[in-house]
């Protein structure tokens, strides 16, 4: 088997786990014949028919762990970033493993999420119950296997040892937590309910306290492609804005009052026609007007609540799309002056939404959304994107890059000096295995071996973006001038710049 097939295999594997986590949130939002729901199973259905298409072994099983999918004995980051929902109710109906037969019709697959996630049928699964539940719903074309105390698919217990693996964990879990609150709020919000804004303040307050800072959740969060209600949008922009307060000396409750207002930073979309929030292609203009309504929905949605929401949030949801000067949307009717929270989340929020994918576009490297956002610096506070650059870097945390020499690396930290991270080693030179006398972490920039170690180029998650040489001697890069930061490197030639706002 070629590395490239090994590749396609793993990667329709996570497509299709990614397309139940999607199935499983649209289902719990809408009811079991709407639109929203029969596209996202068939789409479940097409990726696990890709998967035994390219050779994925038959039935295709997923092991549920307590905070992981996994594939055999490979781990699911990403798809579980938003699977704590469906986690907890396979763990409530005591599953170990689902297998799913490429047979698997929609109307079978809904059944089977009637299932999983109706109340009512919590003990279909019980040992006593679960053949003849299956088979009077007529589903013939997945298994589930119950746990039992010494199941091999339990992998509770491999968590714990290892220090790594333990830091991992809870960012793991500090990011489930933060989208399952905010996918909570935003259905809450969606049927015109209460919202829980405390919990929101209180996920927030915990990954502050159980993390020493977000940058192992940042990572994490590079792996999230569930969009619903773009709930992973806003936790990268909660996590990035974090990362940014924390770099400037906030304290406790300022970092609690950042991010809570960044992660409900949205809120407002949870109002917007889902046709239109979810649109493949070009909004047209009365499409736009509803999007462009989504920050004042938002704030309206903050004040109307009967806990009192802090002032800071409600800026954030109205003000995350407006200049410094007041330009932009929402159009206030008196003058609006934005908070320094809201300037700083909107520097998170457009550099997000550059870099993520998009039903309508690639993502850009972060070099490439500096271009775009430095060739439109009068859109930004210029402190806050400053500050935002130097404590992200050109290559922030969890970026893939290829060295100079063909090797592999992962950017694991930032130092005084943007272009000049530190990586860890993935493979050796050209791709082959890692000497057992090589360094498995080095700054860009340092000589091994007579040569400066240099980043060739950023992998994405459809290309490889080649990046020109920087001067290492030249610390204030990207961040001396607007001009000076990337357009006199050409970085900017080739960005696309959407005659549209960012839809963000």
């Amino acid at each position: 088997m070629t590395a490239s097939t090994t590749a396609l295999r793993v990667s329709a594997v996570v497509d299709f786990a990614h397309s139940l986590i999607v199935a499983s949130l649209n289902r719990l939002m809408h009811a079991r014949d709407s639109r929203f729901v029969l596209d996202a199973i068939a789409e479940l259905t097409a990726n696990l028919r890709r998967c035994a298409q390219l050779g994925v072994d038959m039935p295709l099983g997923l092991c549920i762990a307590d905070d992981c999918l996994f594939h055999g004995d490979s781990p699911l980051a990403g798809p579980s970033l938003q699977a704590r929902s469906l986690l907890r109710f396979c763990r409530e109906r005591d599953i170990g493993v689902l297998s799913f037969h490429p047979e698997l019709g929609v109307e079978e697959c809904n059944r089977l999420l009637d299932l999983l996630l109706l109340p009512r049928n919590r003990e279909a699964f019980a040992r006593s119950n679960r053949d003849a539940a299956l088979s009077a719903l007529g589903i013939k074309h997945v298994r589930v296997t119950l746990r039992s105390p010494a199941a091999p698919d339990d992998r509770r217990s491999s968590i714990a040892p290892d220090t790594d693996r333990a830091k991992a964990a809870a960012a793991l879990h500090a990011y489930q937590n933060l989208a399952e609150i905010l996918q909570q709020n935003h259905v809450r919000a969606h049927r015109d309910q209460e919202l829980a804004v405390d919990q929101a303040a209180g996920a927030v307050e915990r990954t502050v306290a159980d993390l020493d800072e977000p940058s192992m959740l940042l990572a994490l969060a590079t792996q999230d492609d569930v969009d619903r209600f773009t709930v992973g949008h806003s936790v990268r922009v909660a996590l990035l804005a974090l990362q940014v307060a924390r770099a400037v000396g906030a304290s406790r409750e300022q970092l609690v009052q950042v991010g809570s207002a960044a992660l409900l930073h949205d809120i407002g979309k949870s109002r917007v026609p889902q046709e239109v929030l979810f649109k493949q292609g070009r909004l047209d203009a009365d499409e736009w007007a509803w999007m462009a309504q989504h920050p004042r929905l938002g704030a309206q949605i903050l004040l109307e609540q009967h806990e009192t929401v802090d002032r800071r949030a409600i800026g954030a949801a109205f003000c995350h799309h407006m200049r410094p000067d007041g330009g932009g949307y929402p159009k206030a009717q008196v003058p609006v002056s934005p908070s320094g929270t809201s300037l700083l989340v909107r520097v998170c929020d457009v550099f997000e939404a550059l870099t993520s994918v998009r039903p309508y576009k690639k993502a850009l490297t972060p070099v490439e959304a500096y271009a775009v956002m430095f060739r439109n610096e009068c859109d930004f506070d210029p402190h806050w994107l400053r500050v935002f650059v130097r404590t992200l870097g050109m290559f922030p945390i969890g970026s893939r890059v290829s060295l100079a020499d063909g090797a592999d690396a992962i950017v694991v930290a930032q130092t005084n000096c943007p272009a000049s991270p530190v990586v860890q080693l993935l493979s050796g030179a050209a791709g082959g295995s890692l000497a057992s006398d090589q360094p498995q972490r080095l700054r860009v920039g340092e000589h091994l071996h007579g040569n400066a170690v240099r980043i060739a180029s950023v992998t994405m998650h459809d290309r490889l973006v080649p990046m020109p040489e920087f001067d290492p001697a030249e610390p204030q890069i990207l961040t001396q001038t607007a001009h000076g930061a990337c357009l006199s490197s050409g970085l900017a030639q080739g960005v696309m710049a959407s005659p549209q706002p960012i839809r963000s």
